[in-house]
């Protein structure tokens, strides 16, 4: 909860920069991702999850009105189900859904070759997580709304076109404790609506107090399709 504190404080008190223009900014990608972590103390690895393709887009809206706020929407929907054989014996079936639609509202705290952003996102879960786990079956609903610090650190790299950054949610609230950071990569072609692609890394850990509890670790490499006008 401190780590969430300091995020607002940081947004409020930070001197703001504000875009010279209109400016929409969108990217839909595929995230390949790794599984790993715990379902009412049983390892994801038991249950026979691996690695999982993950749908993603984001859309950003910037303007130049002092004060306002940007605003941000994303969407992630990781969604992946097992049956195996436990022992050789019991059918164990399970399910992991913790898609996600993030709300934001941030600042541009600097806004040249280096751009940071700070600002606050409301994260709507909209899934389950199911277990058959040895004869007894347990399930945790994950549709809760949960507020989180959010930040970008971006910055242009000494070849024309190419940036570098860094993306992170973060939050201790109720039940949930979430770090989602992402390492990215971005080339854009220089037009009119610049286009181009981004490529990176995402971790995304999520520890819910629920019911039997789980404790998952999801991340892997990420590519997207880039637009900026």
């Amino acid at each position: 909860m401190k780590k969430f504190a300091s995020v607002i404080a940081l947004t409020t008190l930070a001197p703001l920069s504000v875009a010279d223009v209109l400016a929409i900014k969108a990217d839909a990608g595929l995230w390949r991702t790794d599984y790993d972590g715990e379902l009412g103390g049983i390892n994801t690895s038991d249950l026979g999850y691996t690695d999982e393709n993950s749908r993603f887009f984001h859309l950003a809206f910037e303007h130049p009105i002092p004060l306002l706020p940007n605003a941000r929407l994303a969407y992630t929907d990781i969604n992946a189900s097992r049956s195996i054989r436990w022992n050789n014996q019991q059918i164990v079936d399970s399910k992991i859904d913790v898609s996600h639609i993030d709300a934001t509202a941030y600042y541009e705290i600097l806004d040249n070759w280096i751009n940071v952003d700070l600002g606050i996102s409301l994260r709507q879960f909209d899934g389950e997580i199911n277990a058959d786990l040895l004869g007894s079956e347990s399930g945790i609903s994950v549709d809760d709304v949960v507020p989180m610090g959010y930040a970008l650190l971006e910055a242009e790299l000494p070849f024309t076109g190419w940036r570098a950054g860094v993306e992170l949610n973060i939050t201790d609230f109720d039940d949930y404790k979430v770090s989602d950071y992402t390492l990215k990569l971005k080339y854009l072609f220089d037009a009119v609506v610049d286009v181009g692609f981004e490529g990176g890394y995402r971790s995304f850990s999520l520890t819910l107090n629920k019911s039997y509890g789980a404790d998952l670790d999801l991340t892997g490499p990420y590519a997207s399709l880039v637009m900026e006008f």
